[in-house]
Protein backbone atom coordinates (compact mmCIF):
# COMPACT_ATOMS: atom_id res chain seq x y z
CA UNK A 1 0.00 0.00 0.00
CA UNK A 2 1.46 3.20 -1.31
CA UNK A 3 0.07 5.50 0.73
CA UNK A 4 2.08 8.55 1.55
CA UNK A 5 5.34 7.74 -0.25
CA UNK A 6 5.04 10.51 -2.74
CA UNK A 7 4.75 12.90 0.15
CA UNK A 8 7.34 11.04 2.36
CA UNK A 9 9.95 11.52 -0.56
CA UNK A 10 8.77 14.99 -1.23
CA UNK A 11 9.74 16.30 2.06
CA UNK A 12 13.25 14.59 1.96
CA UNK A 13 14.39 15.60 -1.00
CA UNK A 14 13.29 19.00 -0.29
CA UNK A 15 15.41 18.64 2.80
CA UNK A 16 17.96 17.16 0.54
CA UNK A 17 18.54 20.38 -1.26
CA UNK A 18 20.62 21.72 1.54
CA UNK A 19 19.90 19.36 4.58
CA UNK A 20 19.20 16.07 5.51
CA UNK A 21 16.08 15.04 6.76
CA UNK A 22 16.40 14.67 10.62
CA UNK A 23 19.78 16.86 11.94
CA UNK A 24 21.71 19.58 9.45
CA UNK A 25 24.51 17.71 7.88
CA UNK A 26 25.65 19.29 4.77
CA UNK A 27 28.03 15.97 3.43
CA UNK A 28 24.48 14.58 2.58
CA UNK A 29 23.31 17.24 0.30
CA UNK A 30 21.60 15.43 -2.55
CA UNK A 31 21.84 12.39 -1.37
CA UNK A 32 19.42 9.56 -1.45
CA UNK A 33 18.62 6.22 -0.28
CA UNK A 34 17.18 6.39 2.99
CA UNK A 35 15.40 3.51 3.99
CA UNK A 36 11.42 4.60 3.72
CA UNK A 37 8.63 2.27 5.73
CA UNK A 38 5.00 2.66 4.97
CA UNK A 39 2.01 0.79 6.75
CA UNK A 40 0.70 0.56 9.78
CA UNK A 41 -0.26 -2.16 12.05
CA UNK A 42 -3.68 -3.18 11.80
CA UNK A 43 -5.85 -4.89 14.79
CA UNK A 44 -8.70 -6.91 13.51
CA UNK A 45 -6.96 -7.18 9.87
CA UNK A 46 -4.03 -7.77 7.89
CA UNK A 47 -1.23 -5.35 8.50
CA UNK A 48 0.83 -4.89 5.24
CA UNK A 49 4.41 -2.66 5.55
CA UNK A 50 6.17 -1.64 2.24
CA UNK A 51 9.64 -1.18 2.22
CA UNK A 52 11.49 1.55 -0.02
CA UNK A 53 14.37 3.34 -0.84
CA UNK A 54 14.02 7.16 -1.13
CA UNK A 55 15.02 8.80 -4.06
CA UNK A 56 16.04 12.70 -4.98
CA UNK A 57 13.97 14.90 -7.38
CA UNK A 58 16.09 14.16 -10.45
CA UNK A 59 15.33 10.12 -10.26
CA UNK A 60 12.10 9.68 -12.95
CA UNK A 61 11.98 6.07 -11.85
CA UNK A 62 9.48 4.09 -9.19
CA UNK A 63 11.32 4.35 -5.62
CA UNK A 64 13.13 0.72 -5.56
CA UNK A 65 11.19 -2.01 -3.34
CA UNK A 66 13.43 -3.32 -0.71
CA UNK A 67 13.85 -7.19 0.33
CA UNK A 68 12.65 -7.63 4.11
CA UNK A 69 13.91 -10.94 5.23
CA UNK A 70 12.00 -11.09 7.75
CA UNK A 71 9.00 -8.90 9.44
CA UNK A 72 6.29 -9.69 12.04
CA UNK A 73 4.43 -8.13 14.43
CA UNK A 74 5.69 -7.98 18.47
CA UNK A 75 2.82 -7.87 20.97
CA UNK A 76 3.78 -6.81 24.58
CA UNK A 77 2.73 -10.04 25.88
CA UNK A 78 4.87 -11.69 23.75
CA UNK A 79 2.67 -13.03 20.99
CA UNK A 80 4.58 -12.92 17.74
CA UNK A 81 2.24 -12.30 14.59
CA UNK A 82 3.62 -13.07 10.98
CA UNK A 83 6.96 -14.49 10.45
CA UNK A 84 7.44 -14.31 6.60
CA UNK A 85 7.40 -11.22 4.09
CA UNK A 86 5.90 -7.78 5.14
CA UNK A 87 2.89 -7.97 3.26
CA UNK A 88 -0.38 -9.56 4.81
CA UNK A 89 1.03 -10.34 8.44
CA UNK A 90 -2.03 -11.59 9.78
CA UNK A 91 -3.00 -9.28 13.03
CA UNK A 92 -6.58 -10.04 12.69
CA UNK A 93 -7.11 -11.63 15.98
CA UNK A 94 -4.33 -9.44 17.83
CA UNK A 95 -5.51 -8.24 21.30
CA UNK A 96 -6.51 -4.40 21.39
CA UNK A 97 -5.61 -4.70 25.21
CA UNK A 98 -1.90 -4.75 24.16
CA UNK A 99 0.84 -2.87 22.86
CA UNK A 100 2.90 -3.59 19.51
CA UNK A 101 5.95 -3.31 17.66
CA UNK A 102 7.15 -3.53 14.18
CA UNK A 103 10.12 -5.97 13.84
CA UNK A 104 11.65 -5.87 10.22
CA UNK A 105 15.23 -7.67 9.04
CA UNK A 106 16.72 -5.99 6.47
CA UNK A 107 20.28 -6.86 5.11
CA UNK A 108 21.02 -8.54 8.20
CA UNK A 109 19.90 -4.88 9.83
CA UNK A 110 17.05 -5.28 12.44
CA UNK A 111 14.45 -2.02 12.11
CA UNK A 112 12.16 -1.29 14.70
CA UNK A 113 9.52 0.96 15.47
CA UNK A 114 8.67 2.52 19.32
CA UNK A 115 6.09 0.29 21.60
CA UNK A 116 2.53 1.42 21.37
CA UNK A 117 -0.91 1.02 22.20
CA UNK A 118 -3.82 0.25 20.15
CA UNK A 119 -5.42 3.34 19.38
CA UNK A 120 -9.74 3.41 18.71
CA UNK A 121 -10.98 5.06 15.90
CA UNK A 122 -14.55 6.72 15.55
CA UNK A 123 -17.50 5.37 13.12
CA UNK A 124 -17.70 6.26 8.99
CA UNK A 125 -21.00 7.60 9.38
CA UNK A 126 -21.17 8.27 5.60
CA UNK A 127 -19.00 8.48 2.45
CA UNK A 128 -20.82 10.81 -0.12
CA UNK A 129 -19.81 13.64 -3.41
CA UNK A 130 -20.25 16.29 -4.74
CA UNK A 131 -20.17 17.36 -8.13
CA UNK A 132 -19.06 21.01 -8.86
CA UNK A 133 -21.29 23.91 -10.10
CA UNK A 134 -19.33 23.64 -13.61
CA UNK A 135 -19.28 19.91 -13.26
CA UNK A 136 -15.81 19.50 -13.70
CA UNK A 137 -14.55 17.92 -10.66
CA UNK A 138 -15.81 15.61 -8.11
CA UNK A 139 -15.12 16.02 -4.30
CA UNK A 140 -15.16 13.02 -2.19
CA UNK A 141 -15.82 13.29 1.74
CA UNK A 142 -16.12 11.46 4.76
CA UNK A 143 -18.49 11.68 8.17
CA UNK A 144 -17.46 10.21 11.00
CA UNK A 145 -18.65 10.42 14.93
CA UNK A 146 -18.14 8.15 18.38
CA UNK A 147 -15.81 7.21 20.44
CA UNK A 148 -11.91 6.69 19.51
CA UNK A 149 -9.19 9.12 18.78
CA UNK A 150 -10.05 12.71 18.09
CA UNK A 151 -6.99 12.45 15.31
CA UNK A 152 -7.94 10.98 12.31
CA UNK A 153 -5.88 9.76 9.07
CA UNK A 154 -7.81 8.14 6.07
CA UNK A 155 -6.23 6.26 3.25
CA UNK A 156 -8.14 5.43 -0.04
CA UNK A 157 -7.51 2.09 -2.28
CA UNK A 158 -9.07 2.79 -5.25
CA UNK A 159 -10.47 0.60 -8.40
CA UNK A 160 -12.19 2.09 -11.36
CA UNK A 161 -13.61 0.04 -14.19
CA UNK A 162 -12.79 1.68 -17.75
CA UNK A 163 -13.58 1.18 -21.72
CA UNK A 164 -11.83 1.89 -24.92
CA UNK A 165 -13.08 4.21 -27.18
CA UNK A 166 -14.58 1.90 -30.15
CA UNK A 167 -15.04 -1.65 -29.42
CA UNK A 168 -13.41 -3.93 -31.23
CA UNK A 169 -15.21 -6.99 -32.50
CA UNK A 170 -12.58 -8.88 -34.18
CA UNK A 171 -8.97 -8.92 -34.23
CA UNK A 172 -5.71 -10.15 -36.14
CA UNK A 173 -4.43 -13.05 -36.02
CA UNK A 174 -0.90 -13.50 -38.15
CA UNK A 175 0.41 -16.78 -40.15
CA UNK A 176 1.81 -19.44 -38.25
CA UNK A 177 -0.18 -18.13 -34.86
CA UNK A 178 -2.38 -20.85 -33.01
CA UNK A 179 -5.98 -20.47 -33.43
CA UNK A 180 -8.75 -22.64 -31.53
CA UNK A 181 -6.01 -25.35 -30.78
CA UNK A 182 -4.81 -24.94 -34.88
CA UNK A 183 -2.05 -23.63 -36.28
CA UNK A 184 -3.36 -20.75 -39.17
CA UNK A 185 -1.42 -20.49 -42.34
CA UNK A 186 -1.68 -16.95 -43.35
CA UNK A 187 -2.73 -13.89 -42.09
CA UNK A 188 -6.45 -13.81 -40.70
CA UNK A 189 -8.88 -12.04 -38.48
CA UNK A 190 -10.93 -13.74 -35.88
CA UNK A 191 -14.03 -12.51 -33.95
CA UNK A 192 -13.41 -12.05 -30.17
CA UNK A 193 -16.21 -14.95 -28.43
CA UNK A 194 -16.81 -15.81 -24.31
CA UNK A 195 -16.15 -12.18 -23.25
CA UNK A 196 -12.47 -12.11 -25.05
CA UNK A 197 -12.14 -8.62 -25.75
CA UNK A 198 -10.41 -5.36 -25.45
CA UNK A 199 -12.88 -3.00 -24.61
CA UNK A 200 -13.44 -3.38 -21.26
CA UNK A 201 -10.57 -3.14 -18.28
CA UNK A 202 -10.37 -2.09 -14.86
CA UNK A 203 -7.33 0.11 -12.53
CA UNK A 204 -6.29 0.79 -9.30
CA UNK A 205 -4.09 2.64 -7.26
CA UNK A 206 -3.86 4.19 -3.57
CA UNK A 207 -4.76 7.94 -3.42
CA UNK A 208 -1.80 9.62 -2.72
CA UNK A 209 -2.82 12.79 -0.80
CA UNK A 210 -2.13 12.87 3.01
CA UNK A 211 -5.65 13.28 4.34
CA UNK A 212 -6.02 14.35 8.27
CA UNK A 213 -8.35 15.75 10.30
CA UNK A 214 -8.93 16.56 14.02
CA UNK A 215 -11.31 17.56 16.66
CA UNK A 216 -9.27 18.54 19.40
CA UNK A 217 -10.54 21.42 19.40
CA UNK A 218 -14.71 20.60 19.18
CA UNK A 219 -16.90 20.13 21.81
CA UNK A 220 -17.36 16.44 20.06
CA UNK A 221 -15.75 13.83 18.32
CA UNK A 222 -17.41 14.46 15.01
CA UNK A 223 -16.37 14.64 11.79
CA UNK A 224 -19.30 16.04 8.95
CA UNK A 225 -18.44 16.04 5.30
CA UNK A 226 -14.91 16.75 5.55
CA UNK A 227 -13.32 16.54 1.88
CA UNK A 228 -10.79 13.76 1.27
CA UNK A 229 -9.55 14.37 -2.19
CA UNK A 230 -10.98 15.45 -5.65
CA UNK A 231 -11.01 14.00 -9.31
CA UNK A 232 -11.22 15.74 -12.67
CA UNK A 233 -14.05 14.52 -15.02
CA UNK A 234 -11.33 13.98 -17.74
CA UNK A 235 -9.34 11.35 -15.89
CA UNK A 236 -9.78 7.71 -16.31
CA UNK A 237 -11.09 6.69 -12.81
CA UNK A 238 -13.85 8.99 -14.22
CA UNK A 239 -15.15 7.05 -17.38
CA UNK A 240 -17.40 4.56 -16.25
CA UNK A 241 -17.88 2.75 -12.68
CA UNK A 242 -15.63 3.77 -9.46
CA UNK A 243 -14.69 1.92 -6.39
CA UNK A 244 -13.46 3.25 -3.22
CA UNK A 245 -12.25 1.16 -0.18
CA UNK A 246 -11.88 4.27 2.21
CA UNK A 247 -9.55 3.36 5.80
CA UNK A 248 -10.44 5.55 8.73
CA UNK A 249 -7.47 5.52 11.62
CA UNK A 250 -7.33 7.16 14.93
CA UNK A 251 -3.97 7.96 15.18
CA UNK A 252 -2.20 9.22 18.21
CA UNK A 253 -1.31 12.90 19.04
CA UNK A 254 2.21 12.10 18.14
CA UNK A 255 1.75 10.55 15.02
CA UNK A 256 -0.86 13.38 14.02
CA UNK A 257 2.45 15.86 14.80
CA UNK A 258 4.64 13.67 12.27
CA UNK A 259 1.81 13.88 9.75
CA UNK A 260 1.48 17.18 9.85
CA UNK A 261 5.40 18.35 10.11
CA UNK A 262 5.66 16.38 6.93
CA UNK A 263 2.36 17.84 4.88
CA UNK A 264 3.92 21.52 5.56
CA UNK A 265 7.32 20.33 4.66
CA UNK A 266 6.01 19.09 0.99
CA UNK A 267 3.75 21.91 1.06
CA UNK A 268 6.44 24.58 1.64
CA UNK A 269 9.03 22.24 -0.40
CA UNK A 270 12.05 23.45 2.32
CA UNK A 271 10.96 27.09 2.49
CA UNK A 272 11.46 30.04 4.85
CA UNK A 273 8.58 28.76 7.33
CA UNK A 274 8.72 25.15 6.67
CA UNK A 275 9.57 22.54 9.92
CA UNK A 276 12.81 21.74 11.02
CA UNK A 277 14.54 18.53 10.15
CA UNK A 278 14.39 17.26 13.74
CA UNK A 279 10.64 17.41 13.43
CA UNK A 280 10.67 15.06 10.73
CA UNK A 281 11.47 12.16 12.85
CA UNK A 282 9.51 9.44 12.75
CA UNK A 283 9.17 6.43 15.16
CA UNK A 284 11.22 3.60 13.69
CA UNK A 285 14.69 2.95 13.59
CA UNK A 286 17.82 0.89 13.17
CA UNK A 287 18.51 -1.10 16.45
CA UNK A 288 21.83 -1.66 16.24
CA UNK A 289 22.59 1.84 14.71
CA UNK A 290 20.32 4.78 15.95
CA UNK A 291 22.50 7.14 14.00
CA UNK A 292 20.49 5.97 10.64
CA UNK A 293 18.37 7.88 8.93
CA UNK A 294 15.04 5.93 8.49
CA UNK A 295 11.77 7.35 7.52
CA UNK A 296 7.98 6.43 8.66
CA UNK A 297 5.89 6.56 11.38
CA UNK A 298 4.31 3.07 12.38
CA UNK A 299 0.80 3.97 13.95
CA UNK A 300 -1.33 0.51 15.92
CA UNK A 301 -4.81 1.28 14.96
CA UNK A 302 -8.00 -0.69 15.39
CA UNK A 303 -9.14 1.00 11.77
CA UNK A 304 -13.19 0.99 9.95
CA UNK A 305 -13.57 0.45 6.73
CA UNK A 306 -16.27 1.40 4.20
CA UNK A 307 -16.13 0.32 0.45
CA UNK A 308 -18.51 2.72 -2.11
CA UNK A 309 -19.49 2.43 -5.81
CA UNK A 310 -20.03 5.40 -7.87
CA UNK A 311 -21.64 5.28 -10.90
CA UNK A 312 -19.67 8.00 -13.37
CA UNK A 313 -21.39 7.76 -16.56
CA UNK A 314 -23.07 10.75 -15.92
CA UNK A 315 -19.71 13.12 -15.09
CA UNK A 316 -17.09 11.08 -16.58
CA UNK A 317 -15.90 12.31 -20.37
CA UNK A 318 -17.18 10.69 -23.26
CA UNK A 319 -14.08 8.36 -24.14
CA UNK A 320 -14.49 9.03 -27.82
CA UNK A 321 -14.21 12.94 -27.50
CA UNK A 322 -10.55 11.84 -26.58
CA UNK A 323 -10.20 10.67 -30.17
CA UNK A 324 -10.05 12.47 -32.93
CA UNK A 325 -9.94 9.26 -35.17
CA UNK A 326 -11.84 7.50 -38.33
CA UNK A 327 -11.88 3.74 -39.13
CA UNK A 328 -10.01 3.17 -41.88
CA UNK A 329 -10.58 0.36 -44.36
CA UNK A 330 -7.25 -1.46 -45.25
CA UNK A 331 -6.27 -4.09 -48.21
CA UNK A 332 -5.29 -7.91 -46.58
CA UNK A 333 -2.01 -7.13 -48.20
CA UNK A 334 -1.72 -4.54 -45.94
CA UNK A 335 -3.09 -6.16 -42.74
CA UNK A 336 0.63 -7.09 -41.09
CA UNK A 337 2.29 -3.77 -41.85
CA UNK A 338 -0.60 -2.12 -40.31
CA UNK A 339 0.03 -4.13 -37.25
CA UNK A 340 3.07 -3.70 -37.04
CA UNK A 341 2.72 0.04 -36.51
CA UNK A 342 0.52 -0.30 -33.68
CA UNK A 343 -3.03 -0.97 -35.59
CA UNK A 344 -5.57 -2.93 -33.94
CA UNK A 345 -8.69 -4.59 -36.58
CA UNK A 346 -12.17 -2.96 -35.48
CA UNK A 347 -14.82 -4.20 -37.08
CA UNK A 348 -16.30 -5.72 -40.84
CA UNK A 349 -16.47 -3.04 -43.00
CA UNK A 350 -19.54 -1.30 -43.67
CA UNK A 351 -19.75 -2.55 -47.16
CA UNK A 352 -19.42 -5.96 -46.24
CA UNK A 353 -21.76 -8.39 -44.27
CA UNK A 354 -21.85 -11.87 -43.09
CA UNK A 355 -23.92 -14.15 -45.38
CA UNK A 356 -22.83 -13.25 -48.72
CA UNK A 357 -21.16 -16.83 -49.36
CA UNK A 358 -17.96 -16.03 -48.94
CA UNK A 359 -15.71 -19.54 -47.65
CA UNK A 360 -14.72 -17.65 -44.52
CA UNK A 361 -14.42 -14.76 -42.37
CA UNK A 362 -11.15 -13.82 -43.15
CA UNK A 363 -11.97 -13.18 -46.37
CA UNK A 364 -13.87 -10.20 -44.67
CA UNK A 365 -12.53 -6.54 -45.36
CA UNK A 366 -12.42 -4.65 -42.56
CA UNK A 367 -11.68 -1.13 -40.81
CA UNK A 368 -9.13 -0.95 -38.69
CA UNK A 369 -8.32 1.69 -36.16
CA UNK A 370 -5.11 2.59 -33.32
CA UNK A 371 -4.55 0.30 -30.74
CA UNK A 372 -4.68 3.23 -28.25
CA UNK A 373 -8.28 3.54 -29.56
CA UNK A 374 -9.94 0.27 -29.32
CA UNK A 375 -7.57 -1.56 -26.78
CA UNK A 376 -7.76 -1.03 -23.23
CA UNK A 377 -4.62 -2.23 -22.18
CA UNK A 378 -2.79 0.15 -23.91
CA UNK A 379 -4.35 2.77 -21.06
CA UNK A 380 -2.29 0.85 -18.15
CA UNK A 381 -5.30 -1.62 -16.65
CA UNK A 382 -6.18 -5.24 -16.92
CA UNK A 383 -8.60 -7.65 -17.89
CA UNK A 384 -8.41 -9.14 -13.88
CA UNK A 385 -12.18 -8.34 -12.92
CA UNK A 386 -12.19 -7.93 -9.04
CA UNK A 387 -14.06 -10.41 -7.38
CA UNK A 388 -16.53 -7.72 -5.64
CA UNK A 389 -17.24 -6.23 -8.67
CA UNK A 390 -21.06 -5.95 -9.10
CA UNK A 391 -21.53 -6.13 -12.66
CA UNK A 392 -20.78 -8.97 -15.06
CA UNK A 393 -18.72 -7.27 -17.87
CA UNK A 394 -15.48 -9.76 -19.15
Amino acid sequence: MKKSLYLLLLALTAFCAGSCIYDFNPDLKGQAGYLVVEGDILIGDYTNITVRRSQSLQDDEAAPIVSVSRAYVEGSDGTVYGNGGPWGIDTRNASPSQEYRLVLEIESRKYVSNWAPVMQTAAIDSVAWTISSDSETMTVDVSASGEGSRYYRWTVEQTWEYHAAFQASHYFVPANSVLKDVVVERDTVAMFENGENIYWCWNSETVPDLMMASTVESSENRIIRHPLFEMDRYEQRCMYLYSMLLTQEGISEEAWRYYEAMRKNSTDVGGLFSPEPSEMRGNIYNADDLSELVLGYISVVAPQKQRVFIDMTNFGRMPRDAFDTEPVYVEKDNWRRRYRDGWRVYALHTDQSPGTGRETEADYEFDWLPARCVDCLRQGGVKTRPDYWPNDHK
